[in-house]
């Protein structure tokens, strides 16, 4: 179902939102949005930031971190991108959430990294660590609806051995801790393997990777550096 509303300039459009249904049209678990109590009664705060303050809710992770796109934030709230960027500008300012560093999204078709937000429940929240952005990506998609795909994959492929699954969980907390740093690493398969042989663990490669950029400031591009320098050892 289609319903005709204006944005924020008095311009029709169309809502593309409808009951049960993310803004993709997929199936939606989205059922309440979360958002600091102290922003309904802020003096400086407009109704449309409170739009704009409720799509990063409906998205926020348990320490506050939500990415979703602008055109995501868009879509929820039919305000033009300019209004948009207005509303987040003047939420951070406010302290009402905190810029983070941008990243890629699970499943985000754009090239361009997106901006990241913290949710700022009292005005005095510290900075999310490691494990809390890394926790933080489930909640940047829709949760049901990933489930979904993720069922639909298995039931597609035949089941993996032991290995085969050592592997495949080795590269995925890679490339998450990785685009966490806002980096992307070459993970070819021979770093992997010896990876694997050794039984690396998530732990493991967040130490490494802390290791590395306290000593040479940024990630390598390729996983490999990593491995010959001795952040795995």
């Amino acid at each position: 179902m289609q319903q005709k509303r204006r944005n924020a300039n008095g311009v029709k459009y169309i809502s593309r939102i409808v009951d049960g249904e993310n803004h993709r049209g997929n199936p939606s678990n989205k059922r309440y949005a979360i958002i600091p109590a102290r922003a309904l009664s802020h003096p400086d705060i407009a109704p449309y930031d409170l739009l704009v303050l409720g799509t990063l809710g409906l998205f926020v992770s348990r320490s506050g971190v939500s990415f979703p796109t602008i055109e995501t934030i868009r879509a929820y709230t039919g305000l033009s991108r300019s209004s948009v960027l207005n509303s987040l500008k003047r939420l951070t300012i406010h302290k009402l959430i905190r810029k983070l560093q941008q990243k890629r999204y699970p499943s985000q078709t754009s090239r361009w990294l997106t901006n990241r937000y913290q949710v700022m429940f009292k005005i005095d929240d510290p900075l999310p660590t490691d494990e809390d952005l890394i926790a933080s990506i489930p909640y940047a998609t829709d949760t049901h609806y990933a489930q979904s795909e993720n069922k639909l994959l298995i039931s597609q492929h035949k089941e993996p051995d032991e290995q085969t699954e050592k592997l495949i969980g080795i590269k995925r907390d890679l490339e998450v801790i990785s685009q966490t740093y806002g980096s992307q690493l070459t993970i070819d398969p021979s770093s992997l393997s010896s990876l694997a042989a050794r039984d690396i663990n998530k732990e493991q490669i967040a130490l490494a990777f802390r290791l590395h950029l306290s000593r040479f400031g940024s990630l390598p591009p390729s996983l490999a550096v990593l491995i010959q320098r001795g952040c795995f050892a």
